[in-house]
């Protein structure tokens, strides 16, 4: 298992530390450089491959131990570079003015990747250093303190990088293991999913690939076929849009497996990896990629069981508050701002009981929020929107657009939104809230919801759906979706019928009626009908 990752000039990173778990999920917005640690982890880990394989015990190398090995961009599988030097923060590739700590300005900028694990109850580190010598090469080798070593500290480690899914081919030959990487590398990982399955298929023990085929099976509802490759110039792979009933395919066609869908595709190539690649780390980049919801949690669930029962350590990029709510918070590394374990500076037990109201979700929002709006429910919020966009009302209509942070308290009494808020100011003592209440909360004293950091704000009408209360806006909004004269005609004239002289003169005054009046259980539903 891995458990720090300590990076240093690796692409946006100039000097950054990761602490992971036993699985780990990345969340953040996007190019905040979850990607990057995942890249790092496989560029950290071909680097030490490479280096086993020319210098490791098992090599018969003779050459002296700290002699660095070259790589070339036609060999570095780990990410697709089209010049070295795209690996190293700025591209800058030596030392500068600033950080010449005694060297000669143009020295070589080390590009350093340490990953410290655990195997059992040992603890190990090893640090690989990279060195640019051209557009086209570098070298790597551990560093000092590690070279004595690097065979027997990582030890049974193994990692496999699977980027997202990005399409797959009409046909597939066989290819071997190192061009299966390059592929990889590129972000091509759909090129090879034939591949896979035939290799799974091929172990001589068939319970992998039973397991696959049940996995399928399950979630879809589709019966995999046996690949087959013998005699054909590319890998045949198909499946039965079923499950038959009896032995045979009961009528079922045999599909070419490019002709399901990407969701299918997507969880096809999960498992492709996981059963053709064991490996106690598992690096998987947007695995909800092209999932709906509900599959989201089911494949992630699945994804989980299988990695605890082969004991392998995941770790997810992720975007999906599928994924993340489904996940402990400490579980989580959140990329906002600084990368850092969520409560990782948060006494557990100070937290432990608001943690029941938080969603992980909510947790991180919490983190790049200045603050959280409370309000009744989905309308009020989409009627704040649209009337900051409406009145080109440039701050708030900013805050509407850069997904703020709000909670629907859905009719409950307040005092729940005010302890869904003590909750956020343990996670972060400096929150600041604010609670929209209607007319159903006229007579409560503002005192028995107020809190630190939280106000109370009132609609000065009823609720938000009685602002649009207004004749001319309403003949707009039935013109503009065409309902046509009648709907218009009829609908003004149960206005008129309705609403009070004044109401009618004054749309947009101070009236009493709209005050005490919930339109949208009266007046919004009487003028559609």
């Amino acid at each position: 298992m891995i458990s720090r990752v300590k990076v240093k000039y690796f692409k946006r990173f100039a000097d950054e530390t990761f602490e992971l778990s036993d699985h780990v999920v990345l969340a953040g917005p996007n190019n905040s450089g979850k990607t990057t640690l995942l890249q790092a982890i496989a560029v950290w880990n071909l680097g030490l491959q490479k280096w086993l394989a020319e210098r490791g015990t098992e090599s018969g190398s003779t050459a002296r131990e700290r002699v660095a090995i070259p790589i070339t961009r036609k060999d570095f599988t780990a990410i697709p570079l089209r010049e070295m030097k795209l690996l190293w923060t700025d591209t800058s590739t030596a030392l500068g003015k600033g950080e010449l700590a005694g060297r000669r300005q143009g020295y070589p900028r080390l590009l350093t990747i340490a990953v410290t694990g655990q195997e059992g109850a040992k603890t190990w580190e090893l640090a690989m250093e990279f060195r640019c010598q051209s557009s086209e090469q570098l070298y790597v080798k551990p560093a000092a303190a590690h070279m004595g070593s690097p065979q027997e500290a990582t030890q049974g480690l193994s990692v496999v990088h699977v980027p997202p899914f990005s399409g797959i081919g009409a046909e597939e030959t066989r290819y071997d293991r190192p061009y299966q990487d390059l592929l990889v590398g590129q972000g091509k990982p759909g090129d090879i999913v034939r591949n896979l399955l035939l290799e799974v298929y091929q172990q001589p023990d068939k319970t992998n690939w039973e397991s696959l085929s049940r996995e399928i099976e399950e979630i879809f509802g589709y019966r995999l076929l046996a690949p087959q490759y013998e005699g054909r110039p590319y890998i045949l792979a198909e499946y039965l849009p079923g499950v038959p009933r009896k032995k045979g395919r009961n009528g079922l066609p045999a599909l070419d497996i490019s002709t399901a869908g990407s969701g299918f595709l997507q969880v096809l190539l999960l498992l492709g990896f996981f059963y053709a690649r064991p490996a106690s780390v598992l690096l998987l980049d947007e695995p909800d990629a092209h999932l709906h919801v509900i599959l989201q949690k089911q494949v992630y669930d699945r994804l989980r069981r299988v990695a605890a029962d082969r004991k392998c350590q995941l770790i997810v990029a992720t975007h999906s508050e599928v994924l993340v709510d489904g996940t402990s918070p400490e579980m989580i590394l959140s990329f906002y701002r600084k990368p850092h374990r969520l409560l990782s500076d948060v006494e557990r037990e100070q937290v432990r009981e608001p943690l029941r109201r938080l969603t992980a979700t909510e947790i991180l929002l919490a983190e790049q929020s200045p603050g959280v709006l409370y309000v009744e429910g989905e309308t009020d919020f989409n009627l704040l929107r649209a009337w900051a966009r409406v009145l080109g009302h440039r701050t708030y209509a900013k805050f509407f657009n850069q997904a703020p942070f709000w909670h629907s308290n859905q009719g409950r009494h307040p005092r729940e939104a005010r302890a869904h808020f003590f909750a956020l100011r343990a996670v972060k003592p400096g929150m600041k809230g604010v609670l929209l209440l209607d007319g159903d909360n006229r007579n409560l004293p503002d005192h028995e919801v107020l809190a630190e950091g939280l106000s109370v704000a009132r609609w000065a009408r009823y609720e938000a759906e009685s602002y649009l209360i207004h004749p001319s806006a309403l003949q707009r909004f039935a013109a503009k979706v065409s309902l046509g004269d009648l709907f218009v005609s009829k609908g003004l004239q149960f206005l008129r019928d309705e609403l009070p002289g004044a109401v009618l003169r004054d749309p947009l005054g101070d009236h009493d009626y709209l005050n005490r009046t919930p339109a949208s259980k009266t007046l919004l539903p009487g003028f559609l009908k």
